[in-house]
């Protein structure tokens, strides 16, 4: 027995240790496998580009697309340049094959040349099949009216072996890694668990012995978890570091290539002015023309045409090339100019190293946030399964006072309630990175294909008359707005019901919702989808915060939820734009599935405090109760909706939009963002703690939303991008000690400072109405933009933070006056000479 106590933490830490390996390699191997890809269709791009200006010039000339001999000859030129190139095909606006250049051997796929051609026309991501990706591009006449399509068809399976190859470096290395921090566990394991090797004290055993063995139990499943993060940070840094290390190898490969697709771009057009018997050195206008290739991007930093002896005939700059650049760092390569097989100059294409630096920046950063991802996703699952046994025995309440059990009971509950709402935010957080872009493929098809014909079609016609921009963002407008109606309802519930069972409610809906989603084909499915996944959102938070008010620990309960939230978000984004590249959005709501599942099995046993059912009051005669209450009121609108207007409007709409007016890169925005994140995940906890502690939750929200208010104020009037970052970090602090106090402050209003109104219906309302505000948040923000440019936006926001928290500091402090006057009356006056006593009236 005292065998098996021992051993089976250290049989768990290794299958963690292994399960966050595994996890961090197929993130990988997914981020090599988009990422190789990604380049691949980026230079495709450029050379249909090329090929779509070479047919819109006959166009321009009233030529019809008809597969005249020299542009027969001009695209299986392409073809043999390109191996990777299948077929070039020219469409007519009807999708009829107008113009055909294929492989001798391979008549290529002209049922996914018409759906390319189909999502090109929707806005869709271009189609795959059996390795072949495509790309379709429109072509215009002299008037510019589109007259056709341009569609290349080419090979995919030289991106995947090389991320194939990739990942053949990196597993020997990630396998190492594991071995040594498992063999670390068992080295280290054994004297970090001492207390778990004890024998169990009989059940009659003294009372302090009982709670000592306890105790030390407790203490030793906290030093195991403490090696446990050490050890997981320690495998997946260093899966992550080699793995950057292989990709940016791989990397180099883009330069040479780049180049040639560039230079190939350009070669035709010189060689053809060769066969006409024009010198290089006679050539006119060739400024005004290599000028115009530039367009393709900034990698490229300049154009030169040689002669034979490679002396400079004709330089071209490229004026988006990065400015005041040492040109000795900059790559060169050359293109021979052929004419009879004899070379007749060279066309030397100039690199500039600085995007492509850029690009390896970025991709640093992408790995650093899989690494995050990673850690995050192993922390939380071991966070959750140390809950389970550092709080599985709690002291037995004949051998301690009613205050410490509870106590116990309540950290017990808050410390099982973060596995669940971390699963479920990561399971709803999946489809966050490419929801918009979904929701917009989607608007063409506005009804589900199985109702054209029939009365279901007719009754719901009226959702095809809405403008495109409405249905493009209908899926999260209806999103938020489900959670801002259901809410008041789910406070309803929680009061009526209790918690527990809302919140078993909350995830049957996400459940429903994920189904829904992934067997979604229209607009209004999708619709549907995100109507029950919004209800589920409104019914687990509430049910949460009504858990948290039942706990008695406001500040550190909300610290959870926080954590969960804001660390589910990190990698519930991350994992679906990886998983939507290599399964589809059906894979990633499969994936959502089951998160959703776990989330409920881990709910199961959740423990109750003190669960009562009581008849709330209707929701409108609360809602009229709520908003004529001065103390409920002043919280929500001088409080929350600057909350709400400071974290939406001002960090996520200003801020990266301002970085990005000032010509800060995407690498540099995302930096700043994540600096957000990362503070608010490390400083909440131990700032609820102290709020806790001390009492002075409306002094940390007051002190929050002033320096938040003089943070704006310093970013407007500075104005510069540093200016702007330590403003996102600032607000990171300010949300991290804010909203716990915040939450707090909320769930500490009794039914005197509410009208009788229970506090589950007021924490609704107060949701509902702070969700309203998040919705609009972003509008004001773009309209005051708009008006008064970035800074002075800035300096509004922060004015109008700094007043809020004046006021309602101003209201505290004659509420806390009045409640003194109430409670402590003037001291009564000694008594007079004639031995009278006189009493003020207080």
């Amino acid at each position: 027995m005292k065998r098996r106590a021992y051993q089976r933490p250290l049989w768990i830490g290794a299958a963690l240790l292994t399960m966050g390996t595994v996890i961090l390699l197929f993130m990988n191997y997914a981020k090599f496998d988009s990422t190789l890809e990604g380049r691949e269709r980026a230079r495709h791009g450029m050379l249909a580009a090329h090929l779509a200006k070479t047919i819109e010039a006959r166009l321009a000339l009233g030529l019809e697309l008809e597969p005249t001999p020299s542009l027969q000859a001009a695209l299986r030129q392409e073809l043999t340049h390109d191996p990777r190139l299948h077929a070039l095909v020219a469409l007519d606006n009807a999708g009829v094959q107008r113009i055909l250049a294929t492989l001798e051997d391979d008549p290529g796929q002209p049922a996914l040349w018409q759906r390319a051609r189909r999502a090109a026309i929707s806005g869709q991501p271009m189609p795959e099949q059996a390795h072949s990706g495509t790309l379709a591009l429109p072509l215009q006449n002299a008037f510019g009216v589109r007259a056709g399509w341009l569609v290349l068809e080419f090979d995919l399976s030289a991106p995947q072996r090389q991320a194939q190859q990739a990942f053949r470096r990196l597993w020997p290395s990630a396998v190492g890694a594991l071995a040594l921090t498992i063999l670390l566990l068992a080295a280290l394991g054994p004297r970090w668990s001492r207390g778990l090797r004890e024998e169990e004290l009989p059940e009659d055993a003294p009372a302090p012995a009982l709670h000592a063995q306890r105790e030390r139990r407790r203490r030793s499943i906290r030093q195991l978890g403490l090696l446990l993060s050490l050890l997981l940070m320690l495998v997946q840094g260093a899966i992550a570091w080699r793995a950057y290390d292989v990709f940016s190898e791989v990397g180099t490969e883009d330069a040479p290539r780049l180049a040639a697709t560039f230079a190939h771009t350009l070669t035709p057009g010189l060689e053809r002015a060769l066969e006409h018997g024009i010198p290089l050195s006679k050539l006119r206008g060739v400024d005004d023309w290599l000028q115009q290739a530039f367009a393709a991007g900034a990698e490229f930093a300049s154009v030169t045409i040689e002669d034979a002896g490679e002396h400079p005939l004709f330089r071209v700059d490229n004026p988006h090339a990065t400015p005041n650049r040492d040109e000795s760092d900059d790559s060169l390569f050359r293109f021979p100019l052929l004419l009879d097989h004899e070379v007749m100059g060279n066309l030397a294409v100039t690199v500039d190293p600085h995007p492509l630096a850029e690009r390896t920046r970025q991709l640093g950063i992408e790995f650093a946030t899989l690494l995050l991802i990673g850690v995050l996703l192993s922390m939380e699952i071991l966070h959750g399964l140390l809950a389970r046994n550092q709080h599985a025995h709690v002291d037995d309440p004949q051998h301690a006072d009613g205050r410490h059990a509870q106590a116990a009971e309540a950290a017990r509950m808050l410390a099982r309630l973060r596995l669940p709402l971390f699963l479920y935010f990561t399971g709803s957080e999946l489809p966050r990175a490419f929801l918009p872009m979904w929701a917009r493929q989607l608007a063409g098809q506005v009804l589900p294909r199985w109702w054209e014909g029939t009365w279901l079609e007719s009754w719901f016609g009226v959702f095809n008359l809405l403008p495109e921009a409405v249905r493009n963002t209908l899926p999260i407008s209806l999103f938020l707005l489900t959670i801002a109606l259901v809410s008041p309802f789910a406070g309803r519930q929680s009061a009526r019901h209790g918690p527990r069972r809302l919140l078993h409610t909350g995830l049957v809906l996400a459940l429903a919702g994920h189904v829904t989603a992934m067997l979604a084909d229209s607009l209004l499915t999708l619709c549907v989808a995100r109507i029950l996944t919004g209800a589920s959102s409104g019914f687990l938070t509430v049910a949460t915060f009504d858990f948290i008010g039942r706990s008695g620990a406001r500040a550190r309960g909300m610290a959870v939820y926080l954590a969960a939230y804001v660390a589910a978000g990190i990698c519930g984004a991350g994992l679906g734009s990886l998983l939507v590249d290599r399964t589809g959005t059906s894979g990633v709501f499969a994936v959502g599935i089951v998160f959703t599942v776990l989330a409920f099995l881990s709910v199961l046993n959740l423990p109750t405090l003190g669960e009562t059912s009581q008849k709330p009051t209707p929701l409108a005669g609360a809602l009229w109760h709520l908003l004529r209450q001065p103390r409920f009121l002043g919280l929500l609108v001088l409080v929350g909706l600057p909350m709400q207007l400071l974290q939406q409007g001002l960090l996520f709409y200003w801020a990266p939009l301002a970085l990005s007016a000032q010509g800060e890169p995407t690498s540099f925005i995302g930096l700043t963002m994540m600096a957000y994140f990362f503070l608010v995940l490390l400083l909440n906890a131990p700032a609820a703690r102290w709020a806790d502690r001390s009492g002075r939750h409306a002094g940390i929200v007051l002190a929050g939303l002033a320096i938040a208010g003089l943070t704006a104020l310093a970013s407007g009037m500075i104005d510069t991008p540093v200016a702007i970052a330590l403003s996102v970090a600032a607000i990171g602090v300010i949300w991290a000690a804010g909203f716990p106090a915040q939450g707090a402050l909320v769930l500490r209003l009794d039914e005197r400072d509410l009208a009788g109104v229970p506090p589950t219906v007021a924490v609704g309302v107060y949701r509902m109405v702070e969700r309203i505000g998040a919705m609009l948040a972003a509008p004001a923000i773009a309209l005051l933009v708009a008006s008064a440019g970035y800074a002075d936006t800035a300096n509004l926001i922060g004015i109008l933070l700094i007043t809020c928290a004046a006021l309602q500091a101003w209201i505290l402090w004659r509420e806390q006056r009045r409640e003194r006057r109430q409670i402590n009356p003037l001291p009564v006056q000694p008594p007079t000479a004639a031995g009278s006593c006189k009493k003020e009236t207080p």
